[in-house]
């Protein structure tokens, strides 16, 4: 869906992050508020990150590898600002065989969600055979991945699949103690966010999907996360497709399977129709750090000539969020360098060997760190 080229978006998320600002609580004490975006650059698309307080106030990122391997690479931070290469979901061939048959460069690994619930983390995520036509079953195979320890590459499990024609599957542990899954159907057949129960350790199914919401409009409503704040269960999902109208909407319920009513002010972040270097901003993911205070992360491409090109791929960006009580979430606007909530103190004290990649820029050895001086 192309916006109007007067849609007043950007003023009516600016002015309302500023007004937010006035309130803001620090963290620690007030430490430093500006970062860069990219935080993840290269090929790291289709966030989703989560904050687990219980692993030492560590916050995680999940992002899609499409055919690469290791596959669904996960990255570490303290400080929201350095981060370190943890954990790939997909590390041993006999986790997901399929994969080494996916043909095409869109085929593959698809916008994983990952979630910590109960000790456990998990990936939940599609194995996409992108030659396939829309409507054969085949073309979605929809998995499950689960670890007790994210630092140990074998303890991550082997996929556990089940069914549905669609991608981006996305779990909710409801406190009636059932678990959902949330979907974007195939959109060429039938656009829309689909849901239905799951037991995410056998992949079985409570029932038929069901469709609880169209989007707004756009091209391909997908990547849907669902959020309980305040008594009201929040639907955001990705529509637009993920070229340059991408834009992310969302909706509410009182009831997790709806009916969902549309934020009045959608898109809550997009950069669509703008000359903002960075473009195609969506399909993105909300957490919370250990004051609080709520963020927002998405994928969004750094521009070449027309908007179309861009070399370094769909990198993940980070945004602060001002999300009050019975309301909606406002993003910042996404730039290069941003302002946010007070962040915690500067570290990369983290398990594992994995690469760095500190203060947006890539390192396998040094003492580089954002918000320091001294270099990699």
């Amino acid at each position: 869906m192309m916006l109007p080229a007067t849609f007043p978006v950007c003023s009516i998320l600016l002015l309302s992050w500023l007004q937010s600002q006035a309130t803001a609580a620090p963290y620690g004490g007030g430490q430093n508020t500006t970062f860069m975006n990219p935080i993840l650059p290269g090929f790291y698309p289709d966030p989703s990150c989560i904050f687990v307080p219980e692993l030492d106030d560590t916050f995680f990122c999940a992002s899609s590898s499409f055919n690469a391997f290791p596959g669904i690479p996960i990255h570490a931070s303290k400080d929201l600002r350095n981060w370190k290469l943890v954990s790939n979901a997909l590390n041993r061939r006999e986790q997901l065989p399929d994969l080494a048959i996916t043909n095409g460069s869109t085929s593959g690994l698809w916008a994983p969600a990952l979630r910590y619930h109960e000790g456990i983390f998990y990936v939940l995520t599609t194995l996409v055979h992108d030659k396939n036509p829309q409507e054969d079953p085949l073309r979605w195979e929809n998995i499950i991945f689960k670890t007790a320890d994210l630092y140990d590459p074998s303890a991550w499990t082997e996929a556990v699949h089940f069914d549905f024609v669609g991608y981006d599957p996305s779990p909710f542990w409801h406190e009636d103690g059932k678990v959902y899954v949330t979907g974007g159907h195939a959109w060429q057949v039938s656009p829309g966010i689909h849901q239905t129960t799951i037991d995410l350790d056998t992949g079985e199914l409570g029932g038929p999907f069901v469709r609880i919401w169209n989007g707004t409009g756009g091209l391909a409503p997908e990547g849907p996360h669902i959020y309980h704040k305040d008594g009201w269960y929040y639907l955001m999902v990705a529509e637009g497709g993920t070229d340059v109208n991408h834009m992310e909407t969302i909706a509410r319920s009182k009831n997790v399977d709806g009916p969902f009513e549309p934020n009045p002010n959608n898109p809550i972040v997009t950069n669509a129709n703008t000359s903002a270097y960075f473009q195609t901003v969506g399909h993105a993911d909300l957490f919370q750090d250990a004051a609080g205070n709520w963020w927002g992360v998405a994928l969004s491409t750094r521009s070449g000539p027309e908007y179309h090109t861009y070399p370094m791929g769909r990198e993940t960006v980070l945004a602060p969020v001002s999300w009050k009580e019975g309301e909606w979430p406002v993003w910042a606007n996404i730039s290069g360098a941003m302002n946010g909530w007070s962040m915690p103190p500067t570290t990369l004290d983290l398990p594992g060997d994995g690469y760095a990649i500190q203060g947006a820029r890539f390192c396998r050895d040094g003492p580089f760190l954002a918000g320091t001086t001294t270099q990699c």
